[in-house]
């Protein structure tokens, strides 16, 4: 094979591994680019970030990954209209993907086309626990504008994403159960893949703690609460508080929601059991006072690493052949956060976790690594048959090139939503109607809040610590 001929094979599998994918993709991880923004953002400096987001077409393949990073950072930025526009360019594209017929064959397309390059040329699939808080974001954006209808349809449309990622788990375990009932004993190929699993994620479990799954968030179904009950939905909010009680029941803002609205019912039976349940009484109803409500998001989500790997390949001949790969993977080591210190007026105490996103993120992977490591044996074996044809006919120079491609292009698939908080908790209390002075602390970042309480209303304090600072703001519901 001539040079020429051969550089138009490997540029063929460029352009099959995505619809507009980028030389720094095939040879550089996400998680290598996003540093420098990375590193502006911890020191408390979204502003300057903000213009460090990649620029990219709804053709490309992170264009969804990066309409959420830009809003994320816009919003930490204060800078309103630009958050709204890129987390609704992310939500447009997605509802498209989902419609699209032909997508999802280019998407076939494109799958196939990684196999002569790597996973992060495949269009980027936008996990459950991802596009929950990309709703999440679009409500707290509405709500800023003061558009409380806006921001319930949103949360809702966050709550829909965990049913339906609820369903379809249920849908794979009845599925995997039958199937298991007739599959013969697990081969020894099956057997290396768990084994090589194990190395590429270690000691992952820890990171993930007591998570069932990657998609349940207690932080949305809180959030919706406290919207539904400002709304003067009591029937809706129950319901959503009972939800995020279940997957986060040490929460003290999902107790004391479950008890106030239990009393607001009106239902003895139901105040009893609700009492039982969370071990305490509930507390008399308040009198010319508001609720004060504080979510706290604390630290940045941790970015997905890259461990290279030996995985034994079966050749044609019956014989192992070892090959070398790129395998994602979080290490154990949990984001240093911790909680807020709330005072205001009388009351005093600190947030408690609704949720640790960094923890959802493992899981997810975790749950992934199955098809990444089957796409990695697949691949392995295509770049190695391409190899062979050049050497065969392209002699030294052809066999060279390939096996240079070959190897840079081996890079794991570190693609992630790497703005998104590592951990958000919560903190509400009933405060006297009139002013107050806020006090908030997280370490060395303290700040002060003035703020006007008004009697049976609520008011929503949203919070993110990014370096020594805390960044705030006031949303009356």
């Amino acid at each position: 094979m001539r040079p020429a001929s051969l550089t138009g094979l490997l540029l063929a599998g460029l352009l099959l591994g995505g619809c507009a994918s980028r030389w720094q993709d095939l040879f550089v991880s996400y998680s290598d680019q996003m540093v420098p923004l990375r590193n502006q953002l911890l020191l408390g400096h979204a502003a300057e970030a903000l213009p460090k987001v990649r620029e990219s077409t709804p053709g490309d393949d992170t264009y969804v990954l990066d309409q959420l990073e830009r809003g994320r950072i816009a919003w930490l930025a204060g800078q309103d209209a630009i958050s709204k526009q890129g987390f609704a360019a992310a939500d447009s594209r997605l509802a498209w993907e989902e419609s699209q017929a032909k997508y999802r064959l280019s998407q076939g397309l494109a799958q196939a086309g990684s196999l002569l390059t790597n996973d992060q040329t495949m269009a980027y699939r936008t996990p459950d626990y991802e596009r929950t808080m990309l709703h999440h974001y679009l409500a707290l954006n509405y709500l800023q504008r003061g558009d409380a209808e806006g921001a319930l349809v949103e949360v809702r449309r966050a709550n829909q994403v965990q049913e339906r990622a609820l369903k379809a788990r249920a849908d794979e375990v009845r599925k995997a159960k039958e199937e298991s009932e007739e599959a013969e004993a697990d081969t020894a190929a099956e057997g290396e893949m768990r084994q090589l699993m194990s190395r590429g994620a270690p000691e992952l479990d820890r990171l993930i703690g007591r998570v069932k799954n990657g998609f349940q968030n207690a932080y949305t179904f809180y959030f919706s609460g406290v919207l539904y009950e400002a709304a003067g939905d009591l029937n809706d909010a129950w319901v959503d508080y009972q939800r995020g009680y279940q997957i986060a029941p040490d929460n003290q803002s999902l107790q004391d929601a479950l008890l106030r609205l239990a009393r607001l019912r009106g239902s003895a039976d139901e105040l009893k059991e609700t009492e039982k349940k969370v071990g305490r009484k509930a507390p008399p109803p308040a009198k010319d006072q508001g609720q004060l409500v504080v979510l706290f998001e604390d630290g940045l989500i941790p970015a997905r690493r890259e461990i290279f790997l030996p995985l034994p390949i079966s050749t044609s001949s019956g014989d192992f052949r070892t090959f070398t790969v790129a395998v994602p993977y979080y290490d154990n080591r949990a984001s240093d956060t911790g909680p807020l210190t709330v005072s205001a007026g009388k009351q005093a105490g600190r947030t408690s976790s609704l949720v640790r996103l960094e923890a959802l993120a493992a899981k997810d992977l975790q749950e992934r690594l199955p098809g990444m490591l089957t796409r990695q044996a697949l691949r392995l074996v295509a770049k190695e048959q391409v190899r062979r044809t050049a050497a065969k006919e392209g002699g030294d120079v052809g066999n060279i090139l390939v096996g240079i491609f070959n190897t840079l292009s081996e890079r794991a698939d570190t693609r992630s939503w790497l703005t998104l908080p590592a951990e958000a908790s919560s903190w509400q209390g009933m405060v006297p109607a009139g002013e107050v002075q806020l006090q908030l602390g997280a370490g060395s970042a303290m700040r002060t809040l003035p703020l006007t309480v008004h009697a049976g209303r609520t008011t929503l304090v949203w919070v993110q610590r990014l370096g020594a600072g805390l960044s705030t703001r006031v949303m009356p519901l």
